[in-house]
């Protein structure tokens, strides 16, 4: 029977796309992952991986990328070994989302978890939307909160809601509650980059990119509204939970941004062990988010 952990240093390898990575990942050496990769082969008896010259980047051999396949499951139908050999009362629920969602949106939402639900376990991950549909698709996360659609075989895509732009300024001033982008001095702006089509959008209103300050974690943004004039460009995801700890006017755009839309990911297969508290926490967690996209601001 091929052992366990050479199936996952094929997974592993695939995942981070070169041995070096891989290796650095799971803290093991690259002599030793070569070798299980290498031993993996030899029980299969096919070549799986391509190894070129000159390239740091692996790739697959049609007996790999078949191999990729059972082995994903291979690894589906372990985590469900292992749940039941050592389950306990308590359910882990893996959810992987943006940042403004981690950060602001979903933070009542996990404190609900903490109080009402004492059988379930948050495993939260913060990541990239392409992240997160690769990490769906490695089966390493049962839900995923994204802004980007891409059609997946093994996962299921619900639209949930589009979310608007708001414009969010220090007080002070008699800036109107509906702006212009002449309103605003684009070298005052402390700006977020929400996504590719926010950018183009946002060259578009300003152009040449004059921002005061670009800040790379949303969380940062409306701490540096300190002083007269500074303004930022924030989703309504992340504007209720602003509102709570900073001071600032709240205006809509006349030329408003195409709103982000904002997608659910599930498993089409979720974990069988897991399978009834997945349910219970996608239910809870598309209730609360619609109920907060319907919270005026």
């Amino acid at each position: 029977m091929i052992d366990n952990g050479k199936i996952q240093a094929f997974i592993s390898v695939v995942q981070y796309g070169n041995i070096t990575n891989a290796a650095n990942a799971i803290f093991t050496t690259q002599s030793h992952l070569s070798k299980q990769i290498r031993s993996l082969e030899e029980e299969v008896g096919t070549q799986l991986i391509i190894r070129s010259k000159g390239h740091a980047e692996i790739s697959l051999t049609p007996q790999g990328k078949e191999f990729l396949r059972i082995a994903r499951k291979w690894e589906s139908i372990m985590d469900d070994f292992y749940q039941v050999r050592y389950t306990t009362s308590v359910t882990e629920v893996s959810i992987g989302a943006l940042e403004r969602f981690n950060s602001f949106t979903l933070r009542d939402f996990y404190r609900d978890i903490l109080k009402n639900h004492k059988d379930i376990r948050i495993d939260s991950h913060t990541r990239h939307s392409q992240e997160i549909y690769a990490m769906m698709e490695n089966q390493q996360l049962d839900l995923g909160l994204v802004s980007l659609m891409y059609p997946v075989n093994n996962i299921r895509i619900k639209f949930l809601f589009s979310e608007t732009m708001y414009v969010i300024r220090s007080p002070g001033g008699n800036l109107p509650p509906i702006v212009k982008p002449s309103d605003l001095d684009p070298e005052l702006e402390i700006y977020s980059r929400w996504s590719d089509d926010f950018e183009v959008w946002h060259d578009q209103m300003w152009p040449g990119r004059k921002y005061r300050l670009y800040v790379g974690t949303c969380t940062m943004t409306p701490f540096y509204l300190d002083e007269p004039g500074r303004w930022a460009i924030v989703p309504v995801s992340a504007l209720h939970s602003m509102k709570e700890t900073c001071d600032f006017t709240v205006h809509r755009l006349a030329e408003p941004y195409l709103a982000h839309k904002v997608y659910l990911l599930e498993q089409k297969t979720p974990s069988q062990s897991r399978k009834k508290a997945i349910a219970q926490i996608k239910d809870s967690l598309i209730q609360y988010l619609e109920n907060r996209h319907l919270k005026k601001c």
